[in-house]
Parts: C-alpha cells; structure tokens; sequence
C-alpha cells in the first residue's frame, strides 16, 4: 500500500548499488528512462548551470520491483529499513533483469542484522550498542566493512521490543556467515536537494530513493463560530488567539488538541505555524505533479515508510498515479487502515 504528497525535503540519498542496468520495457516510462541516459539527453536536460528542466520530466513517475511494507515498531530504526528497502528494490530489479528472479519474487534482507553490523564497526562510546539514530550514507561510508553485511531476514528477524538491538545468536555462527549468498558493491552516492533533481535521477535510474527528512507538529485550530464554541471563554475577543490566515472565517480559534503532521489519507501536511518535531527516513518510490491533496496542495512524491498502520491511513500506487478513483480504490481496498502503507510525502 502507498500514502504521502511531499512537503519538506531536506536530503534525498540515492545509493547506486550493484552497478543496476535499467530493465527494458515497452512501458512509455520505461522508454523515457531509457531516452534519459544519452549525452544529447543529458544536455538537453541540463541548462547551463546544471539544473534541470523540469517541464522535460515525465509529470508522474513509479519505479518497479518495490518490496513490501515491514514495520519498524517503537525502535528509532527508520535508518535502517531506508537503507534495507533500497538494497531490496536493487537486488530485485536487478534479479529480474538477469533471470534470477520471478516478476512477482523478492528476497526480504533483515534489517536486524544490518543494524548489529553497522554498530559493529561504530565502535565510539557514543553510538555503540544502540541503533537507535543513524544515516542511511552509513552504506556508502562504510561499505568496505559492510559488503558483506546483509543477510536473508529468515537468519535473523527483526525484533520489534526497544533494547534488543544486539539480539541475533545466528550471527555468531561462522557457517551462517560464510555461507551468506549475499552481498553488494555500491559504485557511488549522490545527494539531491530540489526536486526536478530527485525527480530526475529517480526516472533515470529506475531506483527507490531514500530521503531524511524532518517532521512536524501542526496546531490545529477550530474557529469560534457556530453553538459549540458561542460560550467558550477562549473566544473573547479581547483575549483570544487570533486564526491563522487559512482560517478567514473568523477572528477567534480554540486550539485543537491533536497536532499530527499528517492526515487519514496516508499525507504529510504543509501547514502554516507548522514546528519541527522530529527526524525521519523514508523510501521515495514515485511522484505525481498532478495529484491534490485534502489540504489542497498539488504534486508530492510517494514514500514506502515504516510505521505501523493506523489512523493515519493509506493508499495503493495505483491511487496516487491517478490510474484509479478513490472508489475504485476503496472497493478494492475496503478497509485501507488494515494494510501496511507506503505514504505521500
């Protein structure tokens, strides 16, 4: 399942792993992509100063070969499932271009086990013995120490509980790790900042993106009009809090007592007096410049995340490439808050 258009990027990481060649298709994407990939191409793309002409991009894009959802619970592991869903995504395009894998096939990698290895080599007093926090360039960085770091999740699950982050007894096991079937090369790393930049490597590469980006707090607000709020004192005049520009309706608000930076619909909010809260890795998987969100935003790119469904809800890919109605969606999802999501960012 998929959910959220986006709102605030500050860095997109794209890892180019296992020197991916893209896999032809006869879809229009697909041969756009592959049109990208020549030097009259890059020229044309590109102006003078290296930008890139947005209005040349393709207004919606999704890559193929997307693994599913897996929640990383109450652990500050986001970090490590970006990194594990890109290496995934990797790993299973390129198998089906090779013959190695089915269309409808993928190996799951255990983000447990990347996590132990990375604190392996993080051998300071600061981070050691947590993985709680981290960078997804901790691939590139360290990827001499890693190359050999990943294994199938059946060696070793994912534990859910905080404080059990070294938890993996298989890996102590020498024959696990000389008979591990996997490992990876990444041949570079680029960082990208705007978004006609994200947009185009993600066409031209045909690869899941991971993002870090922050996350926000929104103080709802409900104006002071109508009977449930005609007698509240906060809505004196005299000493009120003013409504924020969206609310023009009327001079006095009540704080709402939620301040989610998302809605039910799987989407991130952008919103006036928004506070930065938190730090968050996602996987970016698509875009859409077309799509409008409930707060009445256009355009945002579609994120695989890691959290637990719940009230805040999600979608399937099709919804946000527009290739079905809502009711569509809904008939064949009926109830989307029972899936796991991939959100809107």
């Amino acid at each position: 399942m998929y959910g959220f258009p986006v709102l605030m990027l500050l860095n997109m990481v794209m890892l180019a792993v296992l020197a991916v060649q893209l896999h032809h298709s006869n879809s229009l994407q697909s041969r756009f992509a592959d049109s990208m990939d020549t030097p009259a191409a890059a020229a044309m793309y590109h102006t003078r100063g290296g930008g890139i002409i947005a209005a040349l991009l393709p207004i919606k894009f999704a890559v193929d070969y997307v693994t599913p959802y897996k929640d990383q619970a109450r652990r500050g592991t986001c970090w490590d499932f970006g990194t594990i869903g890109a290496l995934e995504q990797s790993y299973r395009k390129h198998g089906v271009a090779k013959g190695w894998l089915d269309s409808n096939e993928y190996v799951s990698f255990s983000e447990q086990a990347y996590g132990i290895e990375v604190m392996e080599l993080c051998t300071g007093p600061v981070w050691r013995n947590s993985t709680e926090g981290g960078e997804v360039p901790l691939l590139y960085y360290l990827h001499k120490g890693l190359k050999d770091s990943v294994f199938p999740t059946r060696v070793c699950p994912y534990t859910s509980s905080p404080g059990h982050d070294w938890d993996c007894p298989e890996l102590d096991d020498a024959f696990v790790r000389k008979s591990n079937p996997l490992s990876f090369t990444v041949n570079d790393m680029g960082t990208f900042y705007d978004q006609a930049s994200i947009k185009h490597k993600l066409v031209q590469s045909g690869l899941a993106m991971p993002v870090s980006t922050t996350l926000v707090s929104v103080q709802h607000m409900y104006p002071c009009v109508g009977k449930l709020l005609a007698n509240d004192p906060r809505c004196v005049a005299a000493t009120c809090q003013l409504c924020p520009p969206e609310l023009p309706m009327a001079t006095c608000c009540v704080p709402a007592d939620s301040t989610h930076g998302q809605n039910m619909d799987g989407e991130f909010l952008a919103h006036s007096g928004m506070q930065v809260e938190d730090g968050h890795t996602m996987l970016v998987v698509a875009y859409n410049d077309l799509f409008r969100t409930r707060e009445g935003a256009t355009g945002g790119f579609v994120v695989k995340n890691s959290w637990q469904d719940g009230f805040q809800g999600s979608h399937s890919m099709a919804y946000w490439m527009q290739d079905v109605s809502e009711w569509d969606d809904r008939i064949m999802c009926p109830n989307s808050f029972k899936y796991k999501p991939v959100h809107l960012l």
